[in-house]
């Protein structure tokens, strides 16, 4: 009798503790993370700004993307990465003027990861949304639903 009461006790243990790690996976994914936006419809910058930016980052081949970070980042550390190496890893400061903090190339052939220090938020960028696009524009969105805003698009913003 003790034996058949400690067995359906342990069994009893066992049902009520599951694992977390699926819904763990879940609150990390990327569409709980960022609210996605594809625009080309604003005001685009020059062509020969565009090209400067291009060479500037070595971006003009079609296996790049550029990653422009852009309102609301107060200082933070923020890291971007994929499975090759660490692309950016730096204190990023929006400019209250152009709304512009920092811009960096990504390789567009594999996923990137982007690390918010401050919220403890991680945000995959997919290779196959990347590749669409050829500026990414990453917005932190204090108070919204989502701690970002990510908006695909091949139109250069002004950024001066």
């Amino acid at each position: 009798m003790k034996k058949i009461f400690l067995v359906l006790l342990a069994a009893s243990l066992f049902v009520m503790c599951k694992s977390s790690k699926s819904s763990a996976a879940k609150a990390e994914s990327p569409k709980e993370v960022a609210e996605v936006r594809y625009r080309d419809d604003f005001r685009s910058a020059k062509a020969s700004e565009k090209k400067a930016v291009l060479s500037e980052l070595k971006a003009s081949e079609a296996t790049y993307s550029v990653l422009i970070f852009t309102q609301n980042f107060k200082g933070e550390k923020v890291t971007a990465s994929n499975a090759r190496k660490q692309l950016y890893s730096g204190y990023v400061i929006s400019d209250p003027k152009t709304g512009i903090a920092d811009k960096i190339r990504i390789d567009n052939s594999v996923d990137t990861k982007v690390y918010d220090d401050a919220s403890k938020r991680e945000l995959i960028i997919e290779a196959r949304e990347a590749k669409k696009a050829k500026f990414i524009y990453l917005m932190k969105n204090p108070g919204g639903d989502t701690p970002f805003i990510v908006t695909y698009s091949n139109t250069l913003r002004p950024l001066k």
